[in-house]
């Protein structure tokens, strides 16, 4: 079965919502628009169950420096629901993956590392920035940035 096809629905997870899976929906949501698939919903949550809080302003900070706008997003815990409502769910660590097999029962055919997208390094886990310096969140956000891109390509050869 091939689960790159006919997707609507993309969900960015990491651990807390606030740093990494901001930055992924900003990308995706910036890039598939670029891509012509804006009709492709994506949406991000967190593992750890913080709910309605901002992104850390050196996630915005740092999408801003792209033209990528992620003030208004808000945290949310992930669930059963938003798991059955997406057609594709990347994840930033295995950790994540594991958690939602675990406490959602997420089907494995659904979840991705983010990091498998990279063409350089695929497979690759996307440290968590929070507490680091701006410099650090920028190294971050460019690798999202590139598997944001294999991502993209590999949905585009797809359908």
């Amino acid at each position: 079965m091939n689960h790159f096809k006919n997707i609507q629905s993309i969900l960015v997870v990491c651990t807390g919502n606030i740093c990494r899976s901001p930055m992924g929906e900003g990308v995706l949501r910036y890039k598939l628009e670029d891509a012509g698939l804006s009709h492709i919903h994506v949406d991000s949550a967190g593992t750890s169950g913080w709910d309605r809080q901002s992104p850390t302003s050196e996630a915005i900070e740092v999408c801003s420096e792209i033209g990528v706008d992620i003030s208004s997003q808000r945290s949310a815990p992930i669930s059963k629901q938003m798991i059955q409502a997406s057609d594709l769910i990347v994840a930033m660590e295995k950790y994540h993956l594991r958690e939602m097999i675990k406490s959602c029962d997420a089907p494995d055919e659904k979840l991705f590392l983010l990091g498998e997208f990279d063409a350089q390094n695929p497979g690759l886990e996307i440290q968590d920035p929070y507490g680091m310096p701006l410099s650090y969140y920028r190294n971050i956000l460019q690798i999202i940035y590139h598997c944001v891109d294999g991502l993209i390509e590999r949905i585009k050869n797809n359908n």
